[in-house]
């Protein structure tokens, strides 16, 4: 169950004045700068031109919730936001508003975070110029040892650290809590979450946060990372130099905390936790030992490779099971790693149907000890080797393209774990090298020794109860199922894919250029259009979409749920003659990727793959529309995932979000959210089939080809497999009755209850607008939806403090005919949402009456205009915005042409009258998720 722990909070641990790599054979990336100023405190600069003249800076200070005491329990996470809340150069309630006018938005260019054992303040700098450099270490400087702690400010942010906790609870973290008690009793991790207890949080006075800051808040523990388009980096040196230098501890340094230890000596142990509003059951079999913490080097990360492989194929198989007719598993994985310097963990678990947890558990034990016993096959072992292959020189092609906020956020995680920060490059030749020289025998001797022992933990949690002694009852099944004998696996050989001819390349028509854009777009002969731009900003990397049929404007009447269906059940069909575990071993050691959806207007085929495997990558998509498999597995896995799925609808405020305030809001078309469970349950593979054929086989298609590969190799690749296909349609029937979506009037507004032991609501708030058919109103519609984001956000959070997060945004439709809207979302108590959406809606109605004012015109317009070129250098922008279906919908590219100038150009003004358009109170619908919380 402590898998569950690392994927919902963050690990950490360094606090050593020194380098990983000064005592270890692997080399740090030569670009990038490690240094030490003499008080302690660390520095790495990297310099690194994507995005050009931008910059990514944190703060990592090597402290978190562990080194709280009981009275200060959710202190290290209440400090990070009391960084924001007043410092020696920025005024409480000042410092988001200040950084805006730089250009940089609340959340997505300032932010931070916590966890057991680290705090991170990140900083995204929309220019490289000193000020901004100067700007944001001063900002740095403030949280390490300038905070003012206001007595007044703290009391104020109470609110808002609740309501951060009350959006955080739910029945899996309430599983994963009672799963960490179980797995670690004489630790103080379990008693240490960084949210904190709610008592704590509201009565804990400014001392103790004085001395929580001043023992832990010191040089020693502080490193800044910087990453950016420096073309000085001296200059950056300096200046971390002249603001950090003379920074001293204000008290005693306090010491790291001793977490207590793991236990062991207790045999076979078992614990059940009961949900019922689970979604499933989640069965772990874990070993917990203390971690060794051996030092980076290459024999470390050779051995870790090893045992990876090991997990990496015993998953293979149970990817397959999970699929077999007769499961009694939804999915399952085995895993180990290492967590917090602390406990290391062997595991395997898995999510089932409560009916079946003893087959479930079972099939656990029996898959891990069939590999125990009798190790891996050839094919296994070499799929295993070629994924991890492809993955090292694919992270090495894209090494340069990689973001630099990706790479700061990278180079923290790697130095609160005390590893050593290496190039992609020097990764490759060295996995390279260590997968030549194994052997299957070497991951099979790893696996053997990591569960070797007398120790096992047994944990079940979610929604099943056992009458009288559960734990014997799980200790039984396990040992009964261990008292079996297992075969081998069955050996398997690798098939050559069955699809790579579909007959004569097909001969282009007609081609243009859109040079100022730089696209080329193509008709062939078959009616296939083809769209295509040369990027590099992913490099080594290109991505297909195909584009095809009407999408949900051709959904069938009377089939309710059949979009869900074909959502989940499509892809996992596999091809007529390869399933899709078949697909992934024959693709093992080639980048290639396959995702269906259903778009608004139509359906799409997508993937990831590299220059090399381009001609791969549309054999597989065209093989998707020429010979889908539609296999009953499939349909097994959809059915087997019902009960889950109708579990979180019905039992959870994001469930009835999306599904019944989402078809509140279209009037109850059936296209959006779902059916009741029976008529779900209808749904068939000939359905899906007879549905889909026409738009796989005939209907209008365009494929958009982006990133690391030129016009005529794209083109020819793509007259291979999608330009030979028969003759498509030449264009898309105008579908004008099914474009229609009514908006619900206010006076429907209303609330939606639910039954729950999590007592959290979501007020929800919308103002009916129009479609994007005209661009320059959309763009300042989605400007307004800043504006009106922020003063959310002062009013509800910073005022108030009856929120963490309001958000505000808008949503423009390109499909349906005058469709959008502009909406607000609030997570409350349940007793506040009523009184938040009555003030959301004034808020609105103020804004509407006008005016705004020139300074939250100007903090919402510099963060917008400082993304809109990051934008222009993303290939999710060009594709999704641009290049999709861009012959059936030509004016995208004016779009884009007009893209960063009409955003620049907006006057406040535009943006006051839309207001008055649309948000005054008389046009608001409201929507209300409340829960009925059960005693």
């Amino acid at each position: 169950m402590l898998r569950a722990l690392v994927s919902l909070l963050v690990a950490s641990s360094l606090s050593a004045a020194t380098w990983p790599q000064d005592a270890s054979d692997l080399k740090a990336d030569p670009k990038a700068e490690f240094g030490t100023l003499e008080n302690g405190l660390r520095y790495v600069i990297l310099p690194h031109a994507e995005p050009p003249g931008r910059a990514s800076i944190r703060l990592y200070m090597d402290v978190g919730s562990l080194m709280e005491q009981d009275d200060q329990q959710g202190m290290a996470h209440y400090l990070e936001h009391m960084a924001f809340n007043g410092s020696r150069h920025f005024k409480g309630g000042e410092m988001v508003e200040y950084f805006q006018r730089l250009g940089m938005g609340f959340g997505a260019d300032t932010n931070a975070h916590t966890s057991f054992k680290e705090t991170v303040y990140m900083l995204e700098l929309p220019k490289v110029e000193p000020k901004f450099i100067t700007e944001g270490m001063q900002l740095f400087r403030d949280y390490l040892d300038g905070m003012l702690l206001g007595e007044a400010e703290i009391d104020k942010e109470r609110g808002i650290i609740l309501s951060e906790k009350l959006s955080r609870d739910s029945i899996e973290y309430r599983t994963m809590i009672a799963g960490y008690k179980f797995a670690l009793p004489e630790s103080i991790l379990p008693h240490r979450l960084p949210i904190g207890q709610e008592e704590t949080i509201k009565t804990m006075k400014r001392p103790r946060f004085v001395d929580f800051y001043e023992g832990y808040y010191t040089p020693k523990r502080a490193t800044i990372v910087a990453v950016g388009d420096f073309k000085d980096t001296a200059a950056v040196k300096a200046e971390i130099e002249k603001q950090f230098a003379d920074a001293r501890p204000k008290g005693t340094e306090l010491k790291d905390p001793n977490l207590g230890k793991v236990p062991s000596g207790y045999g076979i142990i078992a614990k059940l936790h009961t949900e019922m509003e689970a979604q499933a059951l989640t069965i772990s079999v874990e070993i917990p030992r203390p971690a060794e913490n051996k030092p980076d080097n290459a024999a470390t990360r050779r051995e870790k490779l090893i045992r990876d492989l090991a997990d990496m194929m015993i998953n293979q198989r149970l990817s397959k099971l999970a699929k077999a007719e007769g499961a009694p598993i939804l999915g399952a994985e085995s895993y180990s790693y290492e967590y917090l310097e602390f406990v290391s963990v062997n595991g395997i678990q898995a999510q089932c149907d409560p009916k079946n947890w003893q087959p479930a558990l079972t099939l656990l034990e029996t898959e891990l000890r069939r590999a125990l016993e009798h190790g891996f096959t050839d094919a296994e072992f070499e799929e295993a080797k070629a994924t991890v292959l492809k993955s090292a020189k694919l992270r090495a092609d894209q090494a340069d393209s990689r973001k630099s906020r990706d790479l700061a956020s990278g180079i923290v995680s790697v130095l609160v774990s005390k590893k050593i920060f290496t190039h992609p490059a020097d990764d490759l030749a060295r996995v390279s090298t260590v997968l030549a020289g194994l052997k299957k025998e070497d991951s099979h001797a790893a696996l053997v020794k990591d569960w070797k022992g007398d120790d096992t933990q047994l944990f079940l949690g979610g929604n099943l109860k056992l009458e009288g002694d559960a734990a014997a009852q799980i200790i039984a099944t396990f040992k009964a199922s261990r008292a079996k004998p297992v075969s081998p696996p069955a050996k398997e050989e690798v098939a050559t894919f069955a699809y790579t001819g579909f007959g004569a390349a097909g001969k282009v028509a007609s081609r243009a250029e859109a040079k100022d854009l730089e696209i080329t777009q193509a008709v062939f002969e078959n009616n296939v259009r083809f769209n295509h731009k040369r990027t590099e900003f992913e490099k080594g990397t290109i991505r297909v979409l195909i584009n095809f049929g009407g999408g949900k404007l051709s959904t069938p009447a009377g089939k309710p749920g059949l979009i869900a269906f074909a959502s989940s059940t499509f892809q996992l069909g596999g091809l007529e003659k390869h399933g899709v575990d078949d697909i992934r071993r024959i693709f093992a050691s080639r980048t290639v990727g396959s995702d269906f959806s259903i778009g608004d207007e139509a359906f799409l085929l997508s993937g990831r793959t590299t220059p090399a495997d381009l001609e791969a990558q549309l054999q597989l998509l065209t093989a998707y529309l020429t010979a889908p498999g539609y296999r009953d597995e499939a349909a097994r896995q959809f059915e087997k995932n019902l009960d889950p799925l109708y579990t979180q609808l019905q039992h959870t405020a994001e469930g009835v979000m999306n599904n019944d305030v989402v078809a509140f809001m279209h009037s109850g078309d059936e296209r959006w959210g779902f059916p009741k469970k029976e008529e779900l349950q209808k749904r068939t593979l000939a359905e899906l089939k007879e549905w889909l054929t026409p738009a796989l086989t005939q209907e209008y298609l365009e494929v958009s080809v982006l990133g690391d590969v030129d016009a005529d190799t794209a083109l020819n690749a793509v007259a291979r497999t999608l330009g030979a296909l028969p003759k498509r349609a030449e264009k898309k029937p105008a579908y004008e009755k099914e474009r229609a979506v009514a908006f619900p009037k206010p006076q429907a507004s209303k609330d939606f209850t639910f039954e729950t032991e999590i007592p959290k609501a979501i007020a929800t708030i919308y103002w009916p607008t129009t479609d994007m058919s005209n661009i320059q109103r959309t763009r300042r519609l989605t400007l307004l939806g800043s504006i009106l984001d922020d003063r959310l956000r002062i009013k509800v959070r910073e005022e108030l403090g009856d929120t963490y997060s309001p958000a505000c945004y808008h949503v423009a439709n390109d499909t349906f005919t005058g469709y959008g809207y502009m909406t607000a979302m609030i997570e409350c108590k349940p007793e506040l949402a009523d009184k938040l959406s009555k003030l959301v809606v004034e808020i609105g109605d103020k804004l509407a009456a006008g005016p705004i004012s020139d300074d939250e015109f100007d903090r919402a317009m510099k963060p917008m205009i400082a993304q809109l070129e990051q934008m222009r250098r993303d290939n999710r922008y060009w594709s999704m915005n641009v290049l999709r279906c861009s012959q059936e919908h030509p004016e995208r590219l004016d779009w884009a042409r007009t893209f960063v100038s009409d955003f620049s150009g907006i006057k406040k003004a535009e943006i006051e009258a839309l207001a008055k358009e649309y948000l005054g109170a008389k046009r608001a619908v409201t929507a209300g998720i409340i829960p009925q919380v059960k005693k």
